[in-house]
C-alpha cells in the first residue's frame, strides 16, 4: 500500500504562560450574544478571551470562526469544567472539509463558568483540511487533561484531491494528540492514519487497564495506545457472528466506557434493519445484544448510557434514536428514545412515562441548529443532581418543550418522567436552513449552558444559566 503522504504541520507554539490565567467572575442570567472589543486584548472581557492584537498580527486576514469541534474537562482542577475550542479561519466556512490552497488554525481555548479564561493565546496549530472533533482525556495518566484532534475527513466528490491527501474515495486524514505539560505547553503527536476513513467519534478508556488510556475511534478497527514516548497503532478484530448466525456488521462505532462495564461499540446490519452491542474483549470485538429500532427509517444511536435501573443486577441500555423523514436532511430528523435490556427487549414502557416513549414532535423539540440535525446528540446524558443516575436531555442537550418552558428526563420511582429544566424556550425547529448550528457545552455543577456556534462567528455564541 502506497505510503501516506503526511501534511506537514507547523507547530507555532511561540511562548507559554506558566499558569492558567483566571478572569474576572460574571453573572450571565439570559442569553445575550456576547460583544467583544477586537481593537485590543481582551484581558478583562467576559467571554472568549482572545489577545486580538497578536492573533492579526500573526495571522493576518484570518477570521475567528469556530469549526466542528469542542472538548471538555477540568484543566485547571477547580471543580468546574472548562471548554477546548477549534477556531480561525481564512476561507469560506465549509461543513467537514476545505479547499487545498485553504487552511485552520486552531487555539486552545478553556473556557470556565464565570470566569472565562485561556491557557495560552499563543498555543495555535495550523493544518489544511477539514477536522471533526475534540477528546479530553488524562491520556498519560500524569493527573493532567490532555486533547485528542480525531482524524479529519476529505470530501471527495466535489473537491479535487489534495495534495497532502492520499486516500482512496472519501476517506481520513491524520489525528493529534496534545500532551500536557503541566499546564504549561502541549507536545504535538502525529497518530498517521492508513486506508482509513475519517472519525466523528472517538472515546478514551483505560480498557487493558495499564495506566494508559487507549484512543478509540470510529475510523476503524484500531485504537491508539501511548507507550511512554509514542503512539502505536493497534488492531481490532471483530466476530460477527450472534448466536451461531453470521450478520454483515458495519459502521462500527465506539459508545460507551466504564471501568466496571468496560468498553462497548455498536454496529448496525443491513442498513439499520437491526443494531448489535458489542463488547470490547482482549482486542476483540464480541456482539452481545441485537435489539431492532422500534420505528422503521431509524437511524444509529448518537449516544448510549448503561445502568441498572431496577437494582436487579441486570444492566439496561438507554439508547437515543431518530428517524430520518427523508434522505436528503432537509427536514428536522425526529428523534425519540428505547431502552433494552440485555437480551435485546424494548423494555420502554417498563421504564419511561408514557408519554416519553413516543417519538417527540416539532413542537416539542426545543431545537437550536440546523435544520435537520436534532434527537438525542451532544449533550444527553449528564447526572445535574449528583444522585448517581445521569439525567437525559432530548433534542441536542436543549431540552424537551412542554408549555413555553424545557424538561429533561429523571428517573423518579424507577421510571424517567419530566423534570423542570430551563425557564423558557430556547430555539426554533420552523426556522429556515442556514440558520446558525450550536453545539450545547454544559457544566452541570455550577449550572451554566454554552451554545457554541459551529462554522461560524465564536463571539455569536451564547450563554445562559439555569
Amino acid at each position: 500500500m502506497k505510503k501516506i503522504l503526511i501534511p506537514i504541520l507547523i507547530l507555532l507554539t511561540i511562548s507559554c504562560k506558566k499558569d492558567i490565567v483566571n478572569l474576572k467572575q460574571v453573572s450571565i442570567d439570559n442569553i445575550p450574544q456576547i460583544k467583544i472589543d477586537t481593537t485590543k486584548p481582551t484581558i478583562n472581557k467576559v467571554g472568549f478571551v482572545i489577545d486580538t492584537i497578536w492573533f492579526k498580527k500573526n495571522y493576518p486576514g484570518f477570521s475567528i470562526a469556530t469549526h466542528n469541534g469542542k472538548g471538555e474537562g477540568d484543566f485547571n482542577k477547580d471543580g468546574k469544567k472548562d471548554l477546548v475550542v477549534m477556531f480561525a479561519t481564512n476561507s469560506e466556512a465549509k461543513y467537514l472539509f476545505q479547499k487545498d490552497t485553504s487552511n485552520r488554525v486552531v487555539v486552545g481555548v478553556f473556557i470556565n463558568h464565570k470566569t472565562y479564561f485561556e491557557l495560552d493565546t499563543n498555543l495555535v496549530y495550523s493544518y489544511l483540511g477539514g477536522y471533526s472533533d475534540i477528546s479530553v482525556a488524562d491520556i498519560n495518566s500524569d493527573s493532567y487533561l490532555d486533547i485528542y484532534q480525531m482524524t479529519g475527513y476529505w470530501e471527495g466528490s466535489q473537491y479535487p484531491k489534495p495534495t497532502y491527501y492520499n486516500n482512496s474515495g472519501h476517506g481520513g486524514m491524520d489525528s493529534y494528540v496534545y500532551l500536557n505539560d503541566n499546564n504549561k505547553s502541549l507536545k504535538r503527536y502525529t497518530l498517521p492514519i492508513q486506508n482509513d476513513a475519517g472519525s466523528t467519534t472517538s472515546i478514551i478508556f483505560d480498557n487493558n487497564k495499564n495506566g494508559f488510556s487507549e484512543i478509540y475511534l470510529s475510523s476503524c478497527l484500531c485504537y491508539f495506545e501511548f507507550n511512554g514516548n509514542s503512539f502505536i497503532r493497534n488492531e481490532l478484530s471483530l466476530d460477527k457472528n450472534f448466536k451461531n448466525q453470521s450478520y454483515n456488521l458495519r459502521v462500527i462505532t465506539p459508545k460507551y466506557a466504564e471501568k466496571n462495564i468496560g468498553m462497548i461499540f455498536i454496529s448496525e446490519n443491513i442498513f439499520g434493519e437491526s443494531y448489535f452491542i458489542l463488547k470490547l474483549e482482549n482486542d476483540k470485538l464480541i456482539p452481545k445484544i441485537k435489539f431492532k429500532p422500534k420505528y422503521p427509517n431509524s437511524g444509529p444511536p448518537q449516544e448510549i448510557d448503561i445502568e441498572d435501573l431496577d437494582n436487579d443486577g441486570k444492566l439496561e441500555y438507554i439508547i437515543p434514536m431518530w428517524i430520518s423523514e427523508n434522505s436528503n436532511n432537509t427536514i428536522p430528523a425526529i428523534p425519540y428514545l428505547m431502552i433494552v435490556d440485555e437480551n435485546g427487549n424494548d423494555v420502554s414502557n417498563k421504564y419511561m412515562d408514557s408519554e416519553l416513549t413516543n417519538p417527540l414532535t416539532y413542537e416539542q423539540i426545543n431545537w437550536i441548529g440546523e435544520t435537520w440535525q436534532t434527537g438525542f446528540i451532544y449533550h444527553t446524558f449528564a447526572d445535574v443532581d449528583n444522585d448517581g443516575i445521569k439525567e437525559i436531555f432530548p433534542a441536542s442537550g436543549v431540552g424537551y418543550k412542554k408549555g413555553n418552558d424545557t424538561y429533561y428526563y429523571k428517573l423518579i420511582d424507577g421510571k424517567y418522567k419530566l423534570q423542570f429544566y430551563h425557564s423558557g424556550w430556547l430555539g426554533d425547529v420552523h426556522k429556515s436552513k442556514g440558520y446558525i448550528n450550536y453545539k450545547p457545552f454544559v457544566d452541570e455543577k455550577n449550572g451554566v449552558n454554552l451554545f457554541l456556534t459551529i462554522e461560524f462567528d465564536l463571539y455569536k455564541s451564547i450563554f445562559k444559566t439555569f
